[in-house]
């Protein structure tokens, strides 16, 4: 099968020459389902935009026998009917046939050479059995192909992202590079993708769900702190493997870190006695030997190399040895438990619609509750935490006195100009100084303060919003689809620092593996 070779590849952006890669070198082959795993601005999405060629490499090269596609794309289709849509994003059958229609009709022999051409390029698409292959993967998808002859601009947005990803997959001889396919979609729609997905090969897949990695890949390309890896297997298995290395490194850790310092200190006695050797000098030395002292000092210079040599083959041992920073939770702990949202008979519905999205709730948010509120796309989740927030006000939600809510919406809030510009007196304020520990242990660059929001990843921006949000005070966090962006690494931070420091919480979120950890309620809408 053919292979995607990356040859001694390094980029770097040039506005604030912020190294990405060094002298990465891979070989990938296009029928390997793989997943691309690393932390938020590692450079996951560059990546995948340096194969599809939007980027170009500072340095080295890479080599691809196919065409790469990348998801999420943007359209610029005219056609409005769903079939006419996906038929003209594979290829432009859809105008391929308006063409030759039009000639046949206008009976304009001018033009039979061009209808000749163009029949010959609709055969090389397989036009004439597109419609029965979009049937086929719509099937395949669990989607109903009556969804075909409504106006693409009408279909929920879960159903528009699983069409534009089978679409993709109609397109002949493309590799696949897929950057979050499953965000915001609902449980439903993973596990359609899931399946979906376990039937294809050849793409790459960015996804922070650990449970629907491993339901689609077979191979994991790493991104680690110094290099770059792939691995036979699924989330699962390298996550075990990355796992025993670390506590092997771990182990040797302090051992690898006092031979390299009595390495050095060997390297240093070695060259003070050689460029004290070079200093002395023998007056009775033939012209046809070096003396004694020459000798030694020849033996020095070599010992000094050989344990230079030793000490750069220890330091790589630990190179990608990376200890996850704990992460802490700020909220104020009540002296005794006590309900601090009260929603009585809520119904709720949006100006002009027909219907309610929520309909005669009644819940209670009490101290050391872990709420998963859970359902599909468009059954007002989002709704119900802006109404728990406040933000959309109810008198069927009543708050405890002096309540402070903390809350991270599925859409960063902090876009434009510089973190610095929405904190008032920053330099005295301690939930600047908690936001900062917090940006610390996600690991943010150490430059982030000093480039606009503008230049930030998706990632990067989620993880200065939800390090906001938690560095606020605070006795209830409400968090809106928090992994939406996010990297494994930190889902895991995440859910660990819930667990140890237990704050109340109400969350939306259709990563399974983490609500089934955290959550201690489930509400389902």
């Amino acid at each position: 099968m053919p292979k995607i070779t990356i040859n001694q590849m390094s980029y770097y952006y040039a506005d604030f020459y912020n190294p990405v890669y060094e002298n990465v070198t891979l070989t990938l082959r296009t029928e390997w389902k793989i997943g691309l795993i690393g932390r938020n601005g590692r450079g996951k999405t560059t990546l995948l935009k340096l194969l599809q060629g939007e980027l170009e490499p500072t340095a080295g090269k890479i080599s691809a026998p196919i065409d790469m596609e990348y998801f999420p794309y943007t359209s610029d289709c005219t056609y409005s009917r769903t079939m006419d849509r996906i038929k003209e994003h594979v290829g432009h059958l859809k105008s391929i046939e308006d063409t030759m229609e039009k000639i046949i009709l206008e009976n304009d022999e001018v033009r039979f050479d061009e209808y000749a051409q163009l029949q010959d390029q609709y055969l090389e698409l397989e036009g004439y059995e597109m419609e029965s292959k979009i049937l086929k993967e719509m099937d395949e998808m669990g989607l109903d192909s009556a969804l075909l002859e409504r106006d693409f601009e009408t279909l929920s947005g879960g159903e528009k992202t699983r069409i534009m990803l089978l679409t993709l997959f109609l397109r002949k001889k493309q590799f696949l590079l897929l950057d979050e396919p499953t965000n915001h979609l609902d449980e439903a729609g993973k596990d359609a993708v899931a399946q979906y997905l376990q039937k294809k090969k050849g793409f790459i897949i960015v996804s922070h769900d650990r449970e629907f990695l491993d339901h689609v890949i077979d191979h994991v390309l790493a991104i680690n702190k110094k290099d770059i890896t792939i691995e036979y297997g699924n989330y699962s298995s390298w996550k075990d493997n990355k796992e025993k290395q670390e506590q092997y490194e771990f182990r040797t850790r302090e051992r690898l870190e006092e031979e390299i310092a009595q390495l050095e200190r060997s390297a240093k006695v070695s060259r003070t006695w050689a460029d004290w050797g070079n200093t002395q000098k023998y007056q009775f030395a033939s012209n046809g030997r070096a003396n004694g002292v020459q000798t030694y000092m020849k033996q020095a210079k070599r010992s000094e190399a050989r344990a230079q040599e030793n000490i750069e083959q220890k330091k790589a041992l630990l190179q990608n040895y990376e200890e996850a920073k704990a992460l802490t939770i700020y909220q104020e702990k009540p002296e005794e438990a006590r309900c601090l949202v009260k929603v009585e008979n809520l119904s709720f519905r949006y100006p002009d619609a027909c219907k309610d999205v929520i309909h005669n709730l009644n819940l209670g948010v009490h101290t050391g509750n872990r709420i998963w509120i859970r359902g599909t796309n468009g059954v007002g989740k989002s709704t119900l935490l802006r109404l728990l927030s406040g933000v959309v006000p109810s008198d069927q939600v009543a708050y405890a006195s002096d309540i402070k809510i903390a809350v991270v919406t599925q859409e960063p809030s902090w876009q434009k100009g510089y973190v610095t510009d929405y904190f008032e007196d920053y330099q005295g304020n301690i939930s600047y100084k908690n936001f900062l520990d917090l940006c610390e242990v996600f690991e943010l660059p150490e430059n982030f303060l000093d480039r606009p929001l503008e230049t930030y990843s998706s990632g990067e921006l989620k993880k200065v919003n939800i390090a906001r949000a938690l560095s606020e005070e605070n006795q209830l966090i409400i968090l809106d689809e928090p992994l939406n962006y996010m990297d494994t690494y930190f889902s895991e931070q995440l859910e660990k620092a819930i667990l140890e420091y237990q704050p109340t919480l109400v969350f939306v979120e259709h990563d399974r593996w983490f609500g089934k950890k955290i959550g201690t309620q489930i509400i389902n809408l």
